[in-house]
C-alpha cells in the first residue's frame, strides 16, 4: 500500500500542476484554430501585382554594368523591378543581396525610406495610408527577419505594419494586430518567451516529461483502482 499512496501523490500532484499547462495549450490551439491564417499573415490585403514586361526594353544597363557599379562579387543577376522600376538584382558572393537601377545604373540598396515606402504602398490593398516608416536594425517586438529593414505603418483598422528589407526591396514580413493577438497564443502554446521560435524550450520539454509521468504512474493505479477489485469482485462471486 505504502507503494499506492506515492503513486498516487505524484499522479495527484504532477497532474494539477501539468493541467493548468494542458489548458494554456487547449486554450491557445482553440484560439489560433479559429484565426483564419490568411488574415494572420496579412494576406487578404496584398495588392495584385501587374507583371512589368522587361525584355527588350531600351534603355536598360546591362549585367556586367549593373555588376562592376555593386562592386563585384556577385553569383547572379536578375533583372526585375522594385515598386515598378527596372532594376537588377544582385546575390552577392557573401550571401547579401544588392539592387543597382537598371535605367541609370546607380546602387540603389540599402533603399531609402522614400522607396521603401513606394513598396509598401504599392504591396498593400487595404484601407489608410502611411502614417510612418522607420528603419529598423535590430531584431525585436514582432520582426524577427531580414535586416536592415524599413518599418512602414499604416492608418487602417488592423494597425498594419509592414516590414521592407532595406537589401533587396521585397517585404519580409506583413504584421497585424491579427498577427499580433495570434503570436500571443503562439508563444503561450510552444513556451518560448522570447524569440517565440524555438520548440525545444526547456519548459516545453519539462511539462513534456510531467504529462508523460502524470501517465505512467497512472497505469499501475489502474490496477490499484480498477483491475484489482473487479477481480476481488468476481472472485467473491464464484465463492458464494
Amino acid at each position: 500500500m505504502r507503494l499506492k499512496r506515492v503513486l498516487l501523490s505524484v499522479h495527484k500532484w504532477v497532474a494539477v500542476i501539468v493541467g493548468v499547462q494542458l489548458l494554456v495549450w487547449t486554450l491557445s490551439g482553440l484560439v489560433m484554430s479559429f484565426l483564419p491564417i490568411e488574415k494572420v499573415r496579412g494576406e487578404d490585403h496584398i495588392a495584385a501585382q501587374t507583371p512589368l514586361l522587361l525584355d527588350g526594353r531600351d534603355g536598360l544597363i546591362g549585367a556586367d554594368a549593373a555588376i562592376a557599379a555593386s562592386g563585384g562579387g556577385v553569383t547572379a543577376a536578375t533583372l526585375t523591378h522594385v515598386a515598378g522600376d527596372p532594376v537588377w538584382e544582385l546575390r552577392k558572393a557573401d550571401g547579401g543581396t544588392a539592387l543597382v537601377d537598371a535605367r541609370g545604373g546607380a546602387l540603389i540598396s540599402p533603399i531609402g525610406e522614400a522607396l521603401a515606402r513606394r513598396v509598401a504602398a504599392a504591396d498593400f490593398s487595404g484601407e489608410g495610408a502611411i502614417v510612418s516608416a522607420e528603419l529598423v536594425t535590430a531584431e525585436g517586438g514582432d520582426y524577427r527577419g531580414r535586416l536592415p529593414a524599413w518599418h512602414v505603418s499604416f492608418a487602417d483598422p488592423d494597425e498594419t505594419r509592414l516590414y521592407v528589407a532595406a537589401n533587396d526591396g521585397r517585404v519580409s514580413a506583413r504584421r497585424n494586430a491579427t498577427w499580433r493577438f495570434y503570436d500571443f497564443f503562439w508563444m503561450l502554446h510552444i513556451m518560448d518567451y522570447e524569440t517565440r521560435e524555438d520548440f525545444n524550450t526547456p519548459w516545453l520539454v519539462l511539462f513534456a516529461l510531467g504529462g508523460l509521468t502524470v501517465a505512467l504512474s497512472g497505469v499501475p493505479l489502474l490496477w490499484y483502482g480498477v483491475v484489482r477489485p473487479l477481480l476481488a469482485g468476481r472472485r467473491r462471486r464464484y465463492a458464494g
